[in-house]
């Protein structure tokens, strides 16, 4: 592998790090946008795409300072995500990489979610893909089972409509609770019952591995306003016993959902290795059901560190760098931005000149 310079810019968060040829983290900086979205409770795309102008080129600059050496690769998340904000990042990655005459790789965002749990924080290599790993991905936009195998992706469910990491802005921002709204929630339900509230756990019959979480979540916030709690959570001090007992019921309906399908898909594929990544991967709850599952099962679970969950620049250079390896490279003068998901029924990806992005 190469020392590759990783930018992420999909969403709110400016990302950028550099791994080094075994896949070591030797910088990492990331610039929030919570600040600039709050008012607005959630990601405003034209906001979004300002502070990335702002914050990425200090990042870069700095980034490639305390590198551990000359960067020879650049990895850069082209798609999916807010079209915008995506174009900020390839553009300025496709303007260094032909200025400095380096290799550039286009990486798909979930790409970079699925091989994160192989990074270390603690100055570690990379770790090699198993032979065969169930991984499950989770986040505000992305809620979906893949099997990696042999290099090979192939997504085994979805949701249908909401996104995990959406539901949980979403029912935050009834109660009132800052946003974003999963780690506020994750906090609130360790204080509470989550079987207090009764909710729905949808299953689609021509689907089974499929999850819908908009009904859960509309199911929810008719229980946040028959209970009289719309905007409680906004109350000075510690929210009443009644809100945390509805972010816990609501947490551990989210997670029954996503875990749902994992003994069925686990029996079938065999896995070596099961993973979770991306925002909603740092739930404590979903982290403690999962090391249950694994123990009792004898299959290892391996989960990122909570600052790899969300979204971040080194997975995206790892994930390039692993891109490089087969041979996939980017033409900076042509390469573009993909706002929309590329994976395709029955889940296997469309590659077009070595982007795997078309």
């Amino acid at each position: 592998m190469l020392r590759t310079l990783g930018i992420e810019t999909s969403c709110d968060e400016s990302a950028v790090a550099v791994l080094d040829d075994d896949g070591r983290v030797e910088t990492s900086f990331l610039s929030s946008q919570v600040a600039a979205h709050a008012p607005f409770g959630g990601v405003v795309p034209e906001l979004a795409s300002r502070e990335h102008l702002k914050a990425l080129p200090f990042l870069v600059e700095r980034a490639l300072e305390d590198a551990g050496g000359p960067v020879e690769l650049v990895a850069v998340t082209a798609g999916p995500g807010l079209i915008g904000a995506l174009l900020v990042g390839v553009r300025f990655a496709a303007a260094l990489a032909w200025g400095r005459r380096l290799p550039l790789v286009a990486v798909d965002h979930l790409e970079g979610h699925l091989v994160s749990p192989l990074l270390s924080l603690d100055g570690e290599p990379a770790l090699p893909e198993p032979e065969r790993v169930l991984a499950l991905v989770a986040s505000g936009g992305h809620s979906a089972w893949y099997v990696m195998e042999n290099g090979g992706r192939r997504r085994l469910g979805r949701t249908r409509d909401d996104a995990a990491g959406e539901s949980f802005d979403k029912v935050a921002q009834v109660l009132g609770l800052p946003y974003p709204g999963g780690p506020v929630i994750d906090r609130l339900a360790r204080l509470g019952d989550p079987s207090a509230v009764p909710l729905p756990r949808p299953r689609l019959k021509d689907a089974p591995h499929d999850f819908s979480f908009s009904g859960l979540k509309s199911a929810a916030i008719r229980r946040v306003r028959e209970r009289g709690l719309a905007g409680a959570g906004a109350i000075a001090g510690e929210p009443p016993a009644a809100v945390a007992d509805l972010a816990a019921s609501f947490e551990t309906a989210v997670v029954d959902q996503l875990l749902t399908p994992l003994p069925e898909l686990a029996t079938r594929h065999r896995p070596s290795l099961v993973t979770a990544s991306g925002g909603v991967a740092a739930n404590t709850l979903l982290r403690r059901r999962l090391g249950e599952w694994g123990r009792e099962s004898g299959v290892e679970v391996l989960l990122p560190a909570p600052a790899l969950t969300t979204d971040n620049a080194a997975m995206i250079a790892h994930a390039g760098q692993l891109a490089h390896g087969r041979g996939q490279l980017a033409d900076p003068r042509r390469l573009d931005a993909r706002g929309r998901e590329v994976w395709q029924p029955p889940g296997m990806r469309k590659s077009s000149g070595g982007l795997g992005l078309e």
